[in-house]
């Protein structure tokens, strides 16, 4: 996507928020028969942002497959697989998913969508565990969080890519491009929340963001890409989703992760804990791996606020765009408004310490 896709009114024509055909679980389980020679018994399609993504069971096991995006840049699309197999090679004992190549042994194949358009598909490894909840962690599976996004963070840190420059709407450090799509938070409150942590990114964030180290980072630590086994000695046994890898700040690949501990529901907020403990159990186990620079530091409070204000703006803007996967896309509006509201009623860490 361009720079201008996410800085004027053409805003919404940006191939982000692009609708395609989505395929049918007949026509993926003939992709994984005919390109990876799998007989798939069962197909489980998952909800994905923009591509078509099922766990296909087979008779020895599952296997992951994916079918990109029509419109994804085939450069991209190396970058995820570079992206992927280099870190685990970096550092094997990361739970990540291996890639299997197809009946040619190549990582990515040319399929044809549902309007006979070009795709690019790949299959994974299946990893054990269920889908990470915040809401019934306690801290030391939280640094245990955070000690896997250092070491993902580590294993990338030497990785260059033509495609990592690319423009990416979700990249932390664009997040001042996307004022344009205030209009689409309904809600006024959290609009102008939005808005004035935005006025923060253009007045003193951005810049200072800019001068911290620069790395391929993965930047979508979420829980939605986490897998987990509380009763397993190594409590993280999945770190899923490389859609979002781009060249951007350490600082802000971290606090990506921390945006997605901060408690507006569940046990967090019913025991009317600090909004910012939770992140910052993450950051301590991240800083066990890979410590931080004191201007990197300095920033994590706006930074995390900001990966709030972008996930407003911008599932706004794509539920509102594609109405078709809106349940998905908009799922988490109400959650981060929550939450980007009790951050900002609450003194951070950095404000505690400077009173």
């Amino acid at each position: 996507m361009g720079d201008e896709g996410l800085s004027g009114a053409g805003v919404t024509d940006d191939t982000l928020a692009a609708a395609f055909t989505r395929l049918s679980d007949v026509a993926l389980a003939a992709i994984a028969r005919d390109g990876w020679g799998i007989a798939p018994t069962a197909v489980r399609r998952l909800a994905t942002e923009r591509d078509d993504s099922a766990v296909v069971e087979h008779a020895d096991g599952s296997v992951v497959l994916k079918v990109a995006h029509p419109l994804d840049d085939p450069q991209v699309l190396d970058l995820q697989v570079r992206a992927l197999v280099h870190a685990a090679d970096r550092d094997p004992g990361l739970p990540l998913p291996r890639l299997l190549p197809d009946v040619d042994g190549s990582m990515v194949r040319a399929v044809t969508g549902a309007d006979s358009e070009a795709r690019q598909a790949r299959v994974l490894s299946y990893l054990p565990g269920r889908l990470l909840d915040y809401a019934t962690t306690d801290a030391r599976q939280r640094r245990d969080l955070g000690r896997a996004a250092g070491r993902l963070s580590l294993a990338l840190s030497d990785l260059d890519h033509p495609a990592s420059r690319r423009v990416l709407a979700w990249d932390l450090a664009r997040v001042g491009t996307l004022r344009p799509l205030l209009g689409h938070v309904a809600d006024a409150d959290a609009r102008a929340a939005v808005e004035r942590e935005l006025d923060s990114f253009d007045i003193r964030v951005g810049a200072a963001l800019a001068a911290t180290r620069q790395q391929v980072v993965h930047h979508d630590f979420h829980a939605d890409n986490l897998l987990v086994d509380p009763a397993a000695a190594d409590f993280v046994t999945g770190i899923l989703d490389f859609g979002d890898v781009v060249r951007s700040s350490v600082v802000g690949d971290l606090a990506v992760a921390m945006s997605y501990a901060v408690g507006c529901d569940g046990a967090l907020e019913r025991h009317h804990l600090d909004p910012w403990q939770a992140p910052y159990d993450l950051a301590a186990g991240f800083t066990q791996v890979r410590s931080l620079h004191d201007d990197e530091v300095a920033l994590l409070p706006w930074l995390v606020r900001l990966r709030l204000a972008q996930r407003l703006l911008l599932n706004s803007w794509l539920a509102a765009s594609d109405p078709s996967n809106a349940a998905y896309t908009g799922r988490t509006i109400t959650r981060a408004g929550q939450a980007l509201r009790r951050l900002v009623a609450a003194p951070s860490p950095l404000d505690r310490e400077g009173s």
